[in-house]
């Protein structure tokens, strides 16, 4: 498997360099980067985006880390510059405004899972013709996990001893709509893009 874009790499390292030292300096970072819906009120409007990028402890770090390694790995053939930065920008933005604009009664949230789950679904649709049955499979089981998180009686305690926090169930779903939309919109620039290519 070819990566598509081999410059991705270092910066693709760098920033999961920066997430591990902003996730080891918790204590320290959190009350300036994390969703405080007081602070944005009061005009701290980054943290609707910084908010992805810290965690509540070491662990919360490490599950979302790996994550974000797994999928630089298994879609290095689809994931270029140009389309890891549009998902960063894109997916941490919209989340971050739907926590805010839609869950009045959401405080604090910290955590990259929300976008992570957008960047997992947009590499399943980028890449689906490669390998529509693995790929439908795993859309699938994530669309099914998503229904699950908001049935009645979902435990989202189930990582509080790990975590020290709930799971906030709501930023997953705004992340995988977030990658739905973001997938449309590269889809829909690389096919203007090649009308004028043809056309001129």
């Amino acid at each position: 498997m070819q990566p598509r874009d081999k410059k991705l790499r270092p910066q693709f390292i760098a920033f999961a360099v920066v997430l591990a030292v902003l996730g080891f300096t918790h204590q320290w970072v959190n009350p300036w980067l994390a969703f405080d819906r007081v602070a944005i009120e009061g005009g701290q409007v980054w943290r609707i985006f910084t908010c992805h990028l810290v965690h509540l402890n070491h662990w919360h770090l490490l599950l979302n880390l790996s994550g974000l390694l797994l999928c630089g790995y298994f879609f290095e053939d689809l994931l270029d510059r140009y389309r890891f930065w549009s998902w960063l920008l894109f997916c941490a933005l919209t989340s971050g405004l739907a926590l805010y604009l839609i869950d009045g009664q959401l405080t604090h949230y910290v955590g990259l899972s929300g976008i992570l789950h957008g960047l997992l679904i947009l590499c399943l649709l980028l890449g689906w013709r490669g390998n529509p049955v693995l790929h439908s499979v795993v859309l699938a089981v994530i669309v099914g996990r998503l229904v699950s998180e908001h049935m009645p009686g979902y435990d989202v305690d189930y990582l509080q001893s790990w975590i020290n926090g709930r799971v906030y169930v709501n930023a997953h779903l705004y992340g995988a709509i977030s990658g739905v939309v973001l997938w449309g919109l590269i889809k829909g620039g690389e096919r203007f893009v090649g009308g004028r290519e043809q056309a001129e």
